[in-house]
């Protein structure tokens, strides 16, 4: 493969964009507009949420109490840790939703009559999930209290109203405090925007030389075509960086949303990222036999599966297996985990590169069909 003969095509189609300065003002634009005009995201009801119990009293009241949330249904015990630290390592690596810590001596304080604050561990970085997870503990933890405070009660002679109030929770949200929904919101905005963007973008690349009558002279050139599509997909690149850099800008000064862990990491994912997308649109354009059957695919394609099928809007883990394995197909649904993860937890690598492997294969595979779909010939 030649360098130079990659910039040519690449300062080609740079002119291209040049010429239709109002398409390219829009692409500049529409983050802005979608940043700023999206509203908040919709609220389900959930079932099988994953928590981790810290149990320091060891006693047969702490195991009825998990037993208690295990039967409701509402929630899945993944683990069990031995201290705070333990907890918030789970939490950190997303392996579960709250981490619910019992203090020492909570069987001797029912039985004495005394109410008992619990802790809760919260993962507020998809406030909407951890709202209802907190008032679903609220209501188990009320139900089951209520039941042992009575028993206590009787035992002691009190009146029930005597008895003494049900368990409490002392709650402490990591990551989003205020359980505030634009600080998911809008990392999730910048990954759907940026693959609809970097899938318009590549969608009309090569059906417009067809249309325009000029591929002749593509086909007529020395260039392979793994020269041509990469030398097209050159300037979008830098298009779809620009895009990027704009959404993180506005997310931070009119929502007050700031990436928490490396900027670095971030743009060099989300180059990754815009790779898989632009990849997609591009092969789109080699497929279709006119711009606007390649550009109504690509919004087709991205702008519904990435909302509805990421995790943007609605928990993964309430959906059929089948469409959790087209959902792990999207690129936007492993970049949705990177970038909530740099965001509002502010890890590191060694947490977000299996979904960053995922990513680099994806957009591999997307790229080589493309490769394979384009011919050389009228």
């Amino acid at each position: 493969m030649s360098i130079r003969r990659l910039l040519a095509i690449a300062a080609k189609e740079w002119i291209h964009i040049r010429r239709d300065p109002r398409s390219l003002a829009v692409v500049l634009v529409l983050p802005i507009l979608l940043l700023v005009l999206m509203g908040a995201g919709i609220n389900f009801d959930l079932t099988d949420l994953p928590f981790a119990i810290c149990d320091h009293d060891g006693s047969a009241a702490s195991r009825k109490l998990r037993e208690a949330l295990v039967h409701t249904e509402l929630f899945r015990l993944v683990a069990s840790c031995r201290n705070a630290e333990e907890g918030e390592q789970l939490l950190d690596e997303g392996e579960c939703l709250f981490v619910l810590v019992i203090p020492p001596n909570m069987e001797a304080d029912l039985a004495a009559g005394r109410s008992v604050q619990l802790q809760m561990l919260l993962d507020g970085s998809d406030s909407n999930t951890a709202s209802i997870a907190r008032n679903y503990v609220n209501g188990a933890l009320a139900a089951y209290s209520s039941r042992m405070l009575g028993r206590a009660g009787k035992r002691l002679g009190l009146r029930e109203e005597a008895a003494g109030p049900p368990l409490t929770i002392a709650r402490k949200v990591l990551y989003n405090p205020a359980l505030e929904s634009r600080q998911f919101l809008v990392p999730g905005l910048v990954v759907i925007i940026l693959v609809i963007l970097g899938a318009l973008l590549t969608s009309g690349t090569v059906v417009r030389e067809r249309e325009r009558g000029t591929f002749e002279t593509l086909a007529a050139s020395p260039l392979v075509s793994s020269e041509i599509l990469l030398g097209k997909l050159l300037p979008y690149v830098g298009i779809g960086i620009a895009d990027a850099i704009t959404a993180v800008c506005v997310g931070a000064l009119v929502f007050n949303v700031y990436i928490a862990g490396s900027v670095a990491l971030f743009f060099a994912c989300g180059l990754v990222f815009l790779m898989c997308a632009l990849a997609l649109g591009l092969l789109f354009s080699t497929i279709a036999h006119t711009q606007q059957v390649a550009m109504t695919a690509a919004i087709v394609s991205t702008l519904v599966p990435s909302i509805l099928l990421s995790g943007f809007a609605f928990p993964l883990r309430n959906m059929p297996l089948v469409l959790k394995a087209l959902a792990n197909l999207l690129p936007a649904t492993h970049f949705l985990v990177i970038v909530r993860n740099i965001y509002l937890k502010g890890v590191g690598l060694a947490v977000i590169w299996p979904s960053l492997v995922v990513l680099m294969v994806i957009g591999t595979a997307i790229l080589g069909m493309s490769v394979g779909r384009f011919r050389k010939r009228l």
